[in-house]
């Protein structure tokens, strides 16, 4: 065999596994990983110019005959390893366990080991932060400890120094790093940003410092894309609120309604073209099925 002959075949081998390589975040961003990239990001970047790849419904896994309840198929590890860094955590108390479910899903885990995968996260990567929101998302089952002692006291408990109590964010992304900053969306909150008065039901809203837009009883795609779209472009225009916006959705025209895996199967290539072209912050991105390609997407066009 010629070596040209073999050059030729080694080439041939070469090329297709090259073009399955990650290509970098941007040339600013050389060679930033997913696993950390805010370091690549300087200390003085306000919170709100942040554009932060986030999940809804994080530790819904599971579903009910794959017509309701599962939104992600990415464990949290796998969620924070490709750039999520916004968690939406539901949770029932059942005994004295805190029980991750979806409405009346059991989804198979402890909050504490969710706990424990942050908190190994955040200290193997320390330029990063998190932003966890918490809700009460079922009736307690067999306990007479109120919801909010059971989970302060984990989050207290099992996350340490990690955890940020404040009721504010910092302003800047270096007062944030490797910080858990909790949204508390139940009653009796003592810690974290008090979110469970003044969170509006299927509307766009502000509460304080945010913008959240959670329209997710939809009749179609194309009423969501307007939703996402308008605050996409608050994010871009307004540098004092951090935009909160929801991609997941239901469509109501279903019957049964149409649950999270078409609404996301329809808008994330539409989503995905518009970050693509994006000016400016585009807040905090949250999606059900979140994917690795999707969340190199959204957190890119923090160097666009």
């Amino acid at each position: 065999m010629t070596r040209c002959r073999i050059l030729l075949l080694l080439l041939s081998v070469l090329l297709p596994l090259l073009a399955l390589l990650p290509l970098p975040l941007s040339p600013t961003a050389d060679p930033a990983e997913t696993e950390q990239w805010m370091a690549a990001l300087p200390d003085d970047t306000p919170l709100t110019a942040l554009t932060i790849p986030g999940t809804h419904d994080t530790g819904a896994l599971y579903s009910i005959a794959d017509i309701a309840g599962k939104c992600q198929t990415l464990s949290v590890t796998d969620q924070l390893a490709v750039g999520v860094r916004f968690l939406d955590i539901r949770l029932q108390a059942v005994g004295d366990t805190l029980r991750v479910v979806h409405d009346f899903v059991d989804q198979k885990t402890d909050f504490a080991s969710i706990l424990s995968d942050i908190t190994a996260f955040l200290s193997e990567h320390p330029t990063e932060f998190l932003l966890m929101s918490v809700k009460q998302d079922a009736a307690p089952k067999g306990t007479a400890v109120p919801f909010a002692e059971l989970l302060e006291t984990a989050l207290q408990t099992r996350c340490g120094t990690l955890l940020d109590p404040s009721d504010t964010l910092p302003e800047t992304l270096g007062a944030a790093r490797g910080k858990m900053f909790v949204l508390s969306r139940y009653d009796g909150a003592s810690l974290g940003l008090p979110c469970a008065d003044g969170w509006e039901d299927n509307a766009a809203f502000t509460l304080g410092g945010l913008y959240v837009q959670d329209r997710y009883a939809i009749a179609d795609a194309d009423e969501k894309i307007g939703a996402i779209a308008d605050a996409l472009t608050l994010a871009a225009d307004s540098p004092h609120a951090l935009v909160l916006n929801y991609t997941s959705c239901y469509y109501t025209s279903g019957i049964p309604p149409l649950y999270a895996g078409r609404p996301a199967h329809d808008i994330h290539p539409w989503l995905t073209d518009v970050l693509r072209a994006h000016s400016g912050a585009a807040g905090v991105v949250i999606c059900d099925f979140m994917t690795a390609a999707l969340a190199r997407t959204i957190l890119e066009v923090n160097f666009q």
